[in-house]
């Protein structure tokens, strides 16, 4: 198979059927072994997460899903991490959503990449716990999410004695936009306890940067590829390269006959109809992406992609002197605040307190 999953449309999952019970086993053992390769193999990492999804109830769509994985992995079934020696300063993160992709429950799917320079340390593709009401707020939560793994991969090498500051790239305006205000706005459905990215990026802590959304090689950990040609290009951006047969120092597979229930097993026993291959009608792409990080130093990045300058604290500032009615009110409350740590909770004589607060007395009351 060119590429190793497809997106489905509504429609076909409604007329999904349930698998049989005596194949299940033989489904979650493949999906189990999908999802320990997906750590290795960054080309695959979404389509085997789809995979997961259905092992509590798996279905023929998933059982060919299961079968379109193995099929690719049997034409590409290596893949190289080429890391070249270097010499770098920061840690990028490139984080990616695709908001209500899933038609069954329109949950987004977030996904990202730890860079180190142009070594590539660490990918993720999850489905997010929520359903997201805009792009913005899904794209948001995925930026959390890196920031969050940013931020702990930075006290690891911390730990080891190395420095480096922290960059995370996202194609998304508004999410960029949600991190640089201060409290939700108008987004009232958001979290509170994601809203640590704001003061983080105050801070300065970490670098908040936007990248072309076709140069953004997270893209492909959120979405199927199309094309052959548009995942070769994302691939190729980690400094990946695929080749055939095993590694020399890999260990020798296993020999004999097995007693497990496989996907072998049940090849000839289930009659699963597979759709037939929709032609693709995306055009030619002719514009190559790069990462940025990768291919300008560090002035050159700073002056074509500046990092999100997010506005000083609303708590901090200092209401401007031709505003008289708030600074005549702020120098009451000074004097109230004096004379509470002065005198307490104690009655006070009326005539001495200002007369902007000079009350009635209550005729009968207390």
């Amino acid at each position: 198979m060119a590429t190793p999953g497809a997106r489905v449309s509504f429609a076909e999952l409604e007329a999904d059927v349930p698998l049989p019970p005596q194949i299940h086993t033989a489904f979650r053992g493949a999906a189990a072994r999908g999802n320990y390769v997906s750590t290795d193999r960054l080309d695959a990492h979404f389509a085997c997460k789809e995979i997961c999804r259905w092992m509590a109830a798996p279905t023929q769509h998933s059982w060919r899903s299961l079968k379109r994985l193995c099929r690719y992995f049997a034409g590409l079934p290596r893949l190289v991490y080429v890391y070249r020696q270097q010499s770098v300063e920061t840690v990028d993160i490139y984080t990616d959503t695709d908001w209500a992709g899933c038609p069954r429950t329109r949950k987004s799917t977030s996904g990202g990449c730890l860079m180190l320079g142009r070594h590539t340390l660490k990918h993720w593709s999850s489905t997010q716990s929520g359903v997201s009401l805009s792009s913005g707020e899904a794209e948001f939560h995925g930026v959390v999410k890196g920031a969050g793994m940013g931020l702990g991969y930075q006290a690891l090498l911390e730990d080891l004695g190395i420095t480096a500051d922290l960059r995370v790239w996202t194609d998304s305006s508004a999410a960029i936009g949600i991190a640089g205000r201060q409290g939700l706005g108008k987004l009232r459905h958001l979290d509170t306890h994601t809203l640590w990215l704001q003061q983080a990026v105050r801070s300065k802590r970490i670098q908040l940067k936007k990248v072309p959304g076709e140069s953004n090689p997270a893209d492909i950990f959120t979405k199927h590829s199309l094309t052959r040609d548009k995942m070769m290009q994302l691939v190729k951006l980690f400094d990946c390269r695929f080749a055939d047969g095993r590694a020399t120092s890999a260990p020798a597979l296993r020999k004999g006959t097995s007693t497990k229930t496989t996907m072998a097993s049940f090849a000839k026993d289930i009659n699963v109809v597979q759709p037939a291959e929709p032609e693709s009608s995306e055009p030619i792409v002719e514009f190559t992406p790069v990462i940025p990080h990768t291919q300008m130093e560090r002035q050159q990045l700073d002056s074509e992609y500046p990092s999100l300058e997010a506005p000083p604290e609303v708590d901090n500032q200092v209401p401007e002197p031709e505003d008289l009615l708030l600074g005549a009110g702020m120098r009451v409350a000074d004097q109230i605040t004096v004379a509470m740590r002065l005198h307490g909770r104690t009655k006070q004589d009326l005539t001495n307190c200002p007369a902007n607060f000079s009350g009635r007395r209550r005729v009968g009351g207390p």
